[in-house]
């Protein structure tokens, strides 16, 4: 079930929020300060007032593996991993980045995009340029957002109702607004289960890292999502053997995805999810 609402959430989600990804157009990666009082009064308003709310009601838990910018390694071997298990992801492409490099990872070329939507992977929006929301005006963000669009349907034409994922976890107020009106989802950092009444465009993510989710850590992740049925979404960056802070391991990133369908998890793309879900 569906709301549109303008109200602040009388009971905002719990847990310390890390706004974090890789870095803008430059792909510099690194902890993101939410800018000055202005951005920060705008993001945590923002992160706070839900305009689209639904009801996560499971008869199964569902998991959701979720690549950020996303680097080659998430594409291979990311995507192969999932593969390997039977399942898909979704890759949140920002296309100012495709095939930058900086001194972490290179970002995957366009060329991939139409290669992971024909494998069955949901390709979902992440900004043009990369810039944290609440640092933009509402039309200059509007503009990256439809660059952003515009530029993965010239690959795969027929992408319609995208989801999106802030860049560095941060938003702001109309910023989301207008987010509110032209995607299906937007995904946060904010550590956390979806179940019972979730705000559609502050979907809670858990990182899979050495500062989030980790193999130690992995079973309680698990127990919670389970004990709730509710929807457990998992973010990354680069998958490797030496892998930077905001990424993970391709033995941890299969050992996840293994356990998950072992305790019978739906492993599901982002779409997928919210379709199991009823939400439209």
């Amino acid at each position: 079930m569906i709301e549109d609402s303008r109200k602040v959430a009388t009971n905002p989600a719990s847990g310390q929020e890390r706004p974090h990804d890789s870095g803008g157009a430059s792909t510099g990666s690194g902890d993101v300060d939410a800018g000055g009082l202005l951005p920060r009064l705008s993001h945590m308003t923002g992160r706070r007032v839900p305009f689209r709310t639904a009801t996560v009601g499971l008869d199964q838990p569902i998991l959701s593996v979720t690549f950020d910018d996303y680097p080659q390694s998430a594409f291979d071997p990311g995507a192969r991993i999932l593969e390997d298990h039977g399942v898909r992801g979704t890759f949140y492409a920002a296309s100012g980045l495709f095939g930058l490099t900086d001194s972490r990872w290179t970002v995957a070329g366009a060329d991939t995009v139409a290669d992971l939507h024909a494998r069955g992977h949901e390709i979902a929006l992440h900004g043009h340029a990369h810039r944290a929301a609440n640092r933009m005006r509402t039309a200059a963000f509007a503009a990256d957002l439809a660059a952003n669009r515009a530029a993965l349907r010239r690959i795969v034409p027929t992408l319609t109702r995208e989801n999106y994922a802030f860049p560095y976890g941060l938003c702001g107020l109309m910023q989301k607004r207008h987010l509110a009106g032209t995607v299906r989802s937007c995904r946060s950092v904010q550590p956390g289960v979806n179940a019972g009444r979730i705000d559609l465009h502050f979907i809670k993510a858990v990182e899979i890292s050495v500062r989030g989710l980790t193999e130690a850590n992995l079973e309680r992740w698990l127990d919670t999502a389970e004990a709730a049925r509710g929807w457990l979404v998992l973010f990354t960056h680069d998958v490797c053997d030496a892998p930077s802070p905001y990424g993970t391991t391709p033995q941890v990133l299969a050992r996840v995805v293994a356990r998950a369908l072992e305790r019978r998890f739906a492993v599901l793309p982002v779409a997928a999810a919210l379709d199991r879900a009823g939400i439209a």
